[in-house]
């Protein structure tokens, strides 16, 4: 069985780590992201009580698997924000710094779960249609909206030359057909932290180009996991 929701927010910002001061996001929230959520919505202790730097969240997800899936083509939009400037040299808190920052306008994405000590807990919020923390989409000002859609059966897709509705994560030995699916788009993303924050793993994902309004087709699906959920053919990340 696979957990299905929806998660959706008037503007979202999923900073790239190599950006500093001026903010250049992902166009979709990455596992680490996906974590937090699911952590806020069912109330995961971080440890922040004994550290800021704490994310003790990580030892309650181990098992579980999630897949991630775009609702609406990401949209963009580009502002300035004020930001004080506090290594100022005359200590003067006044002094402002305006920095530019690329957010995702309107977002709206489908998470898959399955498996994981988590899974029990979190359906029950869901049906309830309730959280323990506010869930946010990557800043604590993108205030997300979650939405149920259901406890859905899945079944194993062992076909190797098969389609995705899913982002794609490249592992397993998962060949892309590119010249099938069209325009594409590859990205770099954080896929597991440990108990301090610090980066354990990523993980390089493919998704469509929304202008070709079809789906990801594989020349091979190696061992990479796929499911047919619903209407979905979904791919899974690792077991975190």
């Amino acid at each position: 069985m696979v957990l299905v929701f929806d998660v959706a927010a008037d503007m979202a910002m999923f900073r790239k780590p190599y950006t500093t001061t001026s903010l250049v996001s992902f166009p979709f929230p990455p596992p680490t992201a996906v974590a937090g959520l699911v952590g806020a919505i069912t109330g995961l202790d971080h440890g922040a009580a004994r550290g800021s730097w704490r994310a003790e969240f990580w030892h309650h997800l181990a098992g579980t698997q999630i897949a991630l899936g775009f609702n609406r083509e990401p949209l963009w939009m580009t502002t300035t924000v004020n930001m004080i400037k506090f290594k100022s040299p005359s200590g003067d808190m006044s002094e402002h710094i305006q920095a530019k920052h690329q957010l995702v306008k309107k977002p709206s994405y489908r998470v898959y779960l399955r498996g994981g000590a988590i899974y029990i807990e979190l359906k029950k919020r869901l049906e309830r249609g309730e959280f323990v923390y506010t869930p946010y989409l990557g800043v604590a000002w993108a205030l997300a909206d979650i939405a149920y859609v259901g406890e859905i059966n899945e079944v194993e897709v062992r076909e190797e030359d098969t389609w995705i509705n899913t982002v794609l994560p490249i592992y397993g030995g998962a060949r892309v057909d590119v010249l099938r699916s069209g325009t594409i788009h590859r990205e770099l993303v954080p896929y597991r932290l440990d108990a301090e924050r610090r980066l354990k793993e990523t993980v390089n994902v493919v998704y469509l180009d929304f202008k070709n309004k079809g789906c990801l087709w594989l020349k091979a699906r190696g061992n990479l996991p796929v499911s047919q959920v619903g209407g979905e053919r979904v791919a899974w990340f690792g077991a975190w």
